[in-house]
């Protein structure tokens, strides 16, 4: 099991948002081939459409936003692990868990860890 911070626990997490994004069809002005930092800005800029900073404020974080914006399966980003895929299998593959590691999730837990993994990535890739 890799822990959530390791650097391969991190390559596994933009090889998964690069395995399921779709920026070619709902971004502007984006390469053929685009890189990883071009994938994180087009997602970061759709979900900041729609939670714009007049939306975010200090009750919740951007982080909380994040994971509403994921649950509500934004075109974008194919984030059907809030409903018909199963987010612990999913976060099972990244962190190369066993089936006895990856029990110890709830499917909840899972959505949530997920979505935050899948933040913090794109967050670090647009803040370079």
């Amino acid at each position: 099991m890799l822990k959530t911070n390791s650097k391969k626990a991190r390559e596994n997490v933009r090889a998964y948002i690069m395995e399921r994004e779709n920026v070619a069809e709902y971004a502007e002005n984006i390469a053929e081939n685009p890189t990883f930092e071009e994938i994180a800005a087009a997602i970061y800029t759709d979900f900041y459409r729609v939670y714009n900073s007049d939306y975010i404020h200090r009750t919740y974080s951007e982080q909380d936003y994040f994971a509403e914006w994921a649950a509500g399966l934004p075109g974008i980003l194919d984030t059907c692990y809030y409903y018909n895929r199963s987010a612990v299998d999913d976060l099972a593959g990244i962190l190369e868990e066993t089936e006895t590691e990856k029990a110890k999730y709830k499917e909840s837990d899972a959505e949530k860890l997920l979505s935050y993994l899948i933040y913090r990535e794109i967050e670090k890739a647009i803040r370079k």
